[in-house]
């Protein structure tokens, strides 16, 4: 993957915007925000910019760590929300309605259930939305996650997996092997691979105690944990690889406060991708560029 990454620059208010046009949408499939978990979001976001305006945040500390605990979990969950209207706002609703319906009756916090069905299927709405933007047809509703038109005449099977324990990376990885296997065999034509995607956002080492005087030291602290993480993990990445699968596509997300030094004071967002491929080819490397560095305008 290039290492170049390009940093944008969003106002809170630009994100707030966004987010309401996402609020707007969840109203016009029939999900109302103000009764799931993203209307809990909307609320951290406006009491957030509340408090910055009259200067009046908690005094007491616990009263803060618990605002701040929710905020940070909202900052993050908006913007992968808003990646994925980003990309499925083209797509017939009908492609991707249940999905939506279980993405918002998910719990407010990651991790507070061992079985988070919302948050799974938003990894599979939000990796959709990639190859949507890379330029790309996708189908939600095909024998595998994440069907993709490669516009050459082939196909792409997407097996997602979110993962959230170490122990348990090459279970789910050899698990997404063995199903890509079986459905491309299904498919009977040598123009369709595979591709793995896992998420491992709740793996990688907190880096919160780290304050980046840029946005782009942000990304090189999440860029350097998420690298090492790879590095440490090729066995478990690479259970049950095999020819008709082009590798991993390893994905985590994480935010950041800067620090009281930097040009501009607020907060980033950050989400990184590595690419282990399981051999050389040109397709896959065209498609790990194309897939990597998407801003959510």
């Amino acid at each position: 993957m290039d290492d170049t990454t390009n940093n944008y620059k969003h106002k809170f208010e630009d994100l707030i915007s966004m987010y309401e046009v996402v609020c707007d949408w969840f109203d016009k499939l029939g999900f109302s925000y103000t009764r799931n978990r993203y209307g809990i979001y909307k609320k951290y976001l406006h009491d957030f910019q509340s408090m910055v305006s009259n200067k009046s945040f908690p005094k007491d500390r616990e009263g803060l760590i618990n605002f701040k605990r929710g905020f940070d979990n909202a900052y993050v969950e908006v913007h992968e929300i808003i990646r994925a209207y980003n990309g499925l706002k083209s797509i017939d609703s009908k492609e991707f309605h249940d999905q939506i319906k279980k993405v918002a009756s998910g719990h407010e916090f990651r991790a507070n259930s061992e079985n988070d069905q919302a948050r799974d299927f938003l990894f599979e709405l939000t990796t959709a939305s990639r190859f949507v933007k890379a330029g790309y047809r996708v189908s939600l509703t095909g024998i595998c996650d994440i069907v993709v038109d490669l516009a050459s005449g082939g196909m792409l099977f997407v097996e997602c997996k979110r993962i959230k324990s170490i122990k348990k990376i090459g279970v789910n990885v050899k698990k997404a092997n063995k199903q890509i296997a079986k459905r491309i065999n299904f498919a009977r034509t040598s123009k369709v691979k595979g591709l793995v995607a896992i998420n491992v956002t709740d793996l990688l080492p907190q880096t919160k105690d780290l304050l980046p005087d840029l946005a782009s030291a942000a990304t090189e602290i999440h860029r350097g944990v998420s690298n090492k993480f790879t590095r440490e993990n090729i066995g478990p990445l690479s259970e049950g690889m095999n020819k008709k699968c082009f590798g991993v596509m390893c994905e985590s997300a994480k935010m950041h406060y800067l620090s009281h030094s930097s040009d501009i004071q607020g907060f980033t967002y950050s989400r990184h991708t590595d690419f282990l491929p399981y051999y050389e080819d040109e397709l896959f490397r065209r498609l790990s560029a194309q897939l990597s560095n998407q801003d959510i305008k």
